[in-house]
């Protein structure tokens, strides 16, 4: 019995650890850090700001405790952005041009890293065309210097373009040669998915706004 009540006590302390949406977030040194405003299966994530939006990406075991709608870190304001920033530079800059298209390569399972290539190229172009040049400049701030070049290659100027999803899997069937339409939408799927393991999961949701049915739907089922 002791045993038992010991395992519910943890769980309810684990419930107690997560936030409610809209809570306001401190640091331990009493700075604000934002709101909630996204609750993951591990992580949640803070926004403060309208202009310049700061959006933070924090595991639930970083909170120090829970109060009335005021969640209050265990680190200070100074440790979690600093982390934040080394974190960032870091992970996303190791992603190059040579990994991004060798994973695509054995998640399609290819074993051609020019038929790889050729994939993301025309991915990216039909997605740059899609895109209104505010939000071509948003991912490109979220990708890493590696897949930049990438997308510099073969970005669209200009304004975005209107097109649905046979008009989108069309060409990518043709260039990465594939039998069917249902191949050319997972390899679609297999690039977005690609992009979306190097964006937070605010950065992910905000992409998946700014594209038209047919292709939220490919973005929404990468994983």
């Amino acid at each position: 019995m002791r045993i038992a009540e010991t395992i519910d006590q943890q769980q309810q302390q684990e419930q107690q650890r997560i936030p409610r949406l809209g809570s306001e977030v401190r640091f331990e040194d009493g700075f604000t850090a934002g709101r909630v405003r996204a609750l993951n299966a591990d992580t949640f994530v803070v926004i403060r700001g309208k202009k310049r939006v700061r959006r933070l990406i924090l595991p639930y075991t970083a909170i120090a405790s829970i109060g009335n709608r005021v969640v209050i870190l265990k680190a200070t304001k100074t440790d979690v952005l600093e982390k934040r920033s080394r974190l960032i530079n870091g992970d996303r800059e190791l992603v190059s041009k040579k990994r991004f298209l060798r994973e695509l390569d054995q998640r399609l399972e290819l074993d051609n890293l020019e038929r790889a290539e050729r994939i993301a190229r025309i991915t990216l172009y039909l997605m740059s065309k899609r895109l209104s040049p505010e939000q071509k400049k948003q991912l490109k701030k979220a990708l890493p210097a590696g897949i930049r070049s990438l997308w510099a290659v073969v970005e669209e100027q200009g304004s975005e373009q209107y097109f649905d999803t046979c008009d989108f899997l069309g060409p990518i069937k043709k260039q990465g040669k594939f039998e069917t339409m249902e191949e050319a939408y997972i390899a679609a799927r297999e690039v977005f998915s690609s992009i979306k393991r190097i964006m937070n999961s605010v950065e992910a949701m905000e992409m998946s706004r700014s594209l038209p049915r047919g292709l939220q739907d490919i973005w929404e089922s990468a994983s």
